[in-house]
């Protein structure tokens, strides 16, 4: 690389930094204000959000399909380095990670966006259904020959994938069948696509959050508004139909009633949705046969209604951060803890119990006289799994391990949260952020 291809590189990743910081900003201030009353809350980075501190990727877990992105067997419970694109070295340079169901993302330098592990329904946009054991770069969208090289955020879920791109738009790749690819159509080109605005005309514009379910996508606006597209059999679009919607659609508000506004932070997963409001109060919609709505009840809903506070006691707030999975959810509070509801078969609710809880509970802490986990700074959620970081950079897991998903290094559950550990003794650094895959997980940590 000569000098001068040196200093436009470098202009371009500054460019990109400063991009996602005046983004980030956005998002957290979020729309107009929520009709309650109620401090405000400054959300930590959304999952998925680039960062300005770069890392490199650890994985740990199911490798099928080349989902860790570096040799091994088909589990382990170890945490290891990805191997760099090229097959060399370790993908470094890397400020956002997601998960999907059998394969990864990675934004790496000035927000290019790398993929590896399943290929089969074009997860990971490079123009093929190979899977890939080492990390391939995505295709720039819409026939476009160059390279995805301008996202300030991923998600994905399943065998989908999306990207949120610096001017506010949002990308898709992978399965396309129940309309989740936002275009209007239900096809599933192999190279990446360009979300639609609600009346097919243009992109989808001023997007400032992005999140996957794989079947139903979410988008947040910078005016606070949310939009759904996919699957909508439970309700989990949010706009009071079971219609399937192959172009984006606003979220009816609270109880049905106009649009809902005021939203900084959103999450989906398992046939419902989230949305964090800036009061710090959360509204769930969607499927709730196993109480993941948090409401006390076992019924779906096909409009927003708010969260219960712990043990159904008022509404819940004061929340700062969301995460959703299958069939739970977490929300972490002002006060570094976290509270979790839904499906616990496999002590993903991290309160020491395998009991289903249809409103929120605490997780507790990992030793056994520890009644609330606390000084949480990010919360994540995998299939039946939950991972966190704490103020000092540790990383914490719990829930289902048998594919070796918490790192722990043992292939087994636990209700409470636990260590990560690395193979060969080597350790991970201060952890960044997390990918929580379907039965893998993906630490970014600093070098």
């Amino acid at each position: 690389m000569t000098t001068a291809h040196r200093v436009i590189a470098a202009r371009r990743a500054i460019a990109a930094l400063a991009a996602v910081s005046a983004l980030l900003a956005v998002a957290a201030c979020g729309g107009s204000a929520s009709p309650a009353e109620g401090p405000r809350i400054s959300p930590p980075p959304a999952a998925g959000a680039a960062g300005e501190r770069t890392g490199v990727v650890w994985t740990s877990g199911l490798n099928t399909d080349g989902q860790l992105g570096r040799p091994g067997p088909s589990i382990d419970p170890r945490l290891a380095p990805v191997t760099g694109t090229g097959g060399e070295g370790r993908l470094g340079r890397v400020h956002a990670v997601a998960g999907g169901g059998r394969h990864s993302l990675a934004i790496v330098g000035g927000g290019e966006v790398v993929a590896w592990g399943a290929g089969d329904h074009g997860q990971l946009g490079d123009g093929t259904t190979r899977d890939r054991r080492v990390p391939v770069p995505v295709r720039a969208p819409d026939g476009d020959p160059g390279r995805l090289d301008d996202a300030v955020a991923v998600s994905a879920n399943n065998d989908f994938s999306m990207a949120l791109r610096r001017d506010g738009t949002v990308v898709t790749w992978g399965e396309g069948s129940s309309g989740q690819r936002g275009t209007g159509e239900r096809t599933a080109p192999r190279v990446p696509t360009t979300v639609k605005a609600p009346d097919g005309r243009g992109p989808l514009t001023g997007v400032t959050a992005i999140a996957a379910d794989g079947h139903t996508e979410l988008a947040l606006r910078r005016d606070g508004q949310v939009f759904a597209w996919g699957a909508n059999d439970y309700g989990m679009v949010g706009d009071g139909t079971r219609t399937d919607r192959s172009l984006p659609v606003p979220v009816r508000g609270l109880n049905g009633s106009g649009h809902l506004s005021g939203a900084v932070r959103i999450a989906v997963a398992g046939q419902h949705g989230l949305a964090l409001l800036r009061d710090g109060r959360v509204a769930s919609w969607g499927h709730n046969d196993l109480g993941q709505l948090g409401d006390g009840s076992r019924r779906d809903r096909l409009t927003p209604a708010l969260v219960s506070g712990v043990r159904g006691k008022g509404d819940l707030t004061g929340v700062a951060a969301i995460a959703a999975a299958e069939k739970h959810n977490y929300a972490l509070r002002k006060d570094g803890t976290v509270v979790a509801w839904g499906n616990n078969t496999a002590g993903q609710l991290g309160d020491g119990t395998l009991e289903l809880r249809t409103s929120p509970r605490v997780v507790v802490g990992p030793d056994a006289d520890a009644k609330k986990l606390s000084g949480v700074a990010k919360v994540f959620a995998g299939e039946a799994y939950g991972a966190v970081i704490l103020d000092d950079g540790t990383t914490l897991t719990w829930g289902a391990g048998g594919s070796g998903q918490l790192g722990s290094g043992k292939k087994g559950p636990r209700s409470r949260p636990g260590t990560v550990t690395a193979a060969g003794g080597t350790a991970p650094g201060e952890a960044l952020s997390v990918g929580a895959g379907e039965r893998h997980l993906i630490l970014l940590a600093s070098p």
